[in-house]
C-alpha cells in the first residue's frame, strides 16, 4: 500500500496568527517564498495554459495588454501582434522576464502603476487565490478592471477547492499553506548517485574562437544556467517534476521523502512528515546561484547554498549523502465553485462573459461595463 506524498497534502493555514496585518501575512507565506523559489519555480512555468493562450490568440492586433502577476512572464509573448506588460511582486522573476526580452516591472497587484483605463485587455492568472482576505481579493479585482477601458475584457484564474488532482484538500478547508520543494543535492564533496561519464578537460587555454579571454566565465555561467533550465523541464516532461495546474496537480518532485515545516508552522498531521515511498536518486541539482538568492526577506526562510566539487575518483556510480531539500509553505485561499463570480459581480463593474474549470482551476472572463 503507497503512502501519499506529504507534498501533496497542505496544511491549514493560521488565519488568526496575532499581531501580523494582511499586509504582513502575504509578504512573509507568499512574497517572500516567491522570491526564494524563483528561479525553481520558473524553470517549470513554460506552457501556456490552453484557455489562456486562446484568449490572448483571439485579441485583435495591436491590442494592448496587461498581466498582472505575471511571474516569469511565460504568457507576455504568445502572441506576438499584441503589445503586453507584466507585473509582479517578486522581483527575482521580473528580472527573469527582463532577460527574456519582456517588457515587465514589479509593483504591488492592489496598486498598479497605470492609468485608467489604459488597456484593452488583461489577464491574472493563479494570483488573486493568493490575497489573505475577501475585501483584498475583490480589490485585486477592482484594480485589473480600473486599468482595462470599458468593453475591456479580463481573463482570471483561480486554484480551485474542488480539485481532482493529486493534492488532498480538506474540502472544508479553503485557506491552506501549500509546499513547494526544491530538489535534493548531493552533499559537498560526494559525485552523485547516477552514474557520469567522465568529460574531457579543456586545455587552459582554450576558448570558443571569437570570444575573448574575459568573457569565457559570463558565457560558461550563462551556458550552465541555460542547461540547468533545461534540465529541470525535461523533468517536467517526463513527470518527475510536474507543472503547477497540470491535472494531476503536483508542483513537486515525487522523490521527496520529507516534509521541512517552515517559519514555526506544522502539519496538523505529524505522520504526515514522511513519505515511505521508494526514493529516487534521479533528481537535479540544483544551482548554487539559486540558493544564493533565497535571502530576500528576513521573513522568509533561507536556504544554505552547497557546492558540488567535479568527481575526481573512477568510481563515480557510488550513492551520494543528499542535503535535504529546503520546503516553503505558500499561502493559498481555495475557491469553491462561484465564489469567484461573487467576487466580481460585488465590484459592480463587470459582467460575467463566460466560466469554467481548467487543471484544478476556476475561471472566468469578465467585460468591463462601467467606470467610476
Amino acid at each position: 500500500m503507497s503512502t501519499k506524498n506529504p507534498l501533496h497534502i497542505p496544511s491549514p493555514f493560521q488565519a488568526d496568527l496575532p499581531d501580523m496585518t494582511p499586509e504582513e501575512k502575504e509578504q512573509q507565506y507568499v512574497h517572500s517564498v516567491y522570491q526564494a523559489i524563483a528561479p525553481h519555480f520558473s524553470a517549470t512555468r513554460y506552457k501556456p495554459w490552453p484557455v489562456v493562450e486562446e484568449f490572448l490568440k483571439t485579441m485583435p492586433a495591436g491590442y494592448v495588454g496587461a498581466d498582472v502577476g505575471c511571474g516569469n512572464g511565460k504568457y507576455i509573448g504568445v502572441n506576438d501582434k499584441l503589445f503586453m506588460v507584466g507585473s509582479d511582486r517578486s522581483s527575482n522573476l521580473i528580472s527573469i522576464c527582463g532577460e527574456r526580452g519582456h517588457e515587465a516591472m514589479v509593483c504591488d497587484g492592489l496598486a498598479l502603476p497605470y492609468r485608467p483605463q489604459f488597456f484593452d485587455f488583461a489577464i491574472s492568472i493563479a494570483v488573486i487565490h493568493h490575497f489573505i482576505s475577501p475585501e483584498r481579493r475583490v480589490a485585486a479585482i477592482e484594480e485589473i478592471l480600473r486599468i482595462v477601458r470599458v468593453g475591456g475584457r479580463v481573463l482570471i484564474f483561480v486554484w480551485a477547492l474542488e480539485q481532482t488532482g493529486k493534492r488532498d484538500f480538506d474540502k472544508e478547508t479553503q485557506d491552506v499553506f501549500v509546499p513547494w520543494a526544491l530538489t535534493k543535492k548531493p552533499a559537498a564533496g560526494s559525485s552523485g548517485g547516477e552514474k557520469q561519464k567522465k568529460k574531457k578537460e579543456p586545455k587552459a587555454n582554450s576558448r570558443p574562437q571569437g570570444v575573448k579571454k574575459k568573457d569565457r566565465k559570463n558565457n560558461n555561467s550563462a551556458e550552465e544556467e541555460q542547461t540547468t533550465t533545461a534540465v529541470v523541464q525535461d523533468e517536467v516532461k517526463k513527470g518527475k517534476i510536474k507543472e503547477e495546474g497540470e491535472e494531476d496537480g503536483s508542483v513537486v518532485t515525487e522523490s521527496l521523502s520529507k516534509l521541512t515545516i517552515q517559519g514555526g508552522h506544522t502539519d496538523s498531521n505529524s505522520s504526515n512528515d514522511k513519505d515511505d515511498s521508494n526514493t529516487d536518486n534521479n533528481l537535479l541539482q540544483d544551482q548554487s546561484s539559486t540558493a544564493d538568492s533565497f535571502s530576500s526577506s528576513s521573513s522568509a526562510p533561507t536556504a544554505t547554498a552547497h557546492t558540488t566539487e567535479q568527481p575526481t575518483s573512477e568510481d563515480i556510480s557510488a550513492a551520494a549523502p543528499v542535503v535535504e531539500a529546503p520546503v516553503y509553505n505558500r499561502y493559498y485561499h481555495l475557491f469553491h465553485k462561484g465564489e469567484l463570480e461573487d467576487l466580481v459581480l460585488r465590484t459592480n463593474k463587470a459582467s460575467i462573459v463566460q466560466q469554467g474549470y481548467d487543471r484544478d482551476n476556476w475561471w472566468c472572463i469578465l467585460e468591463k461595463t462601467h467606470h467610476e
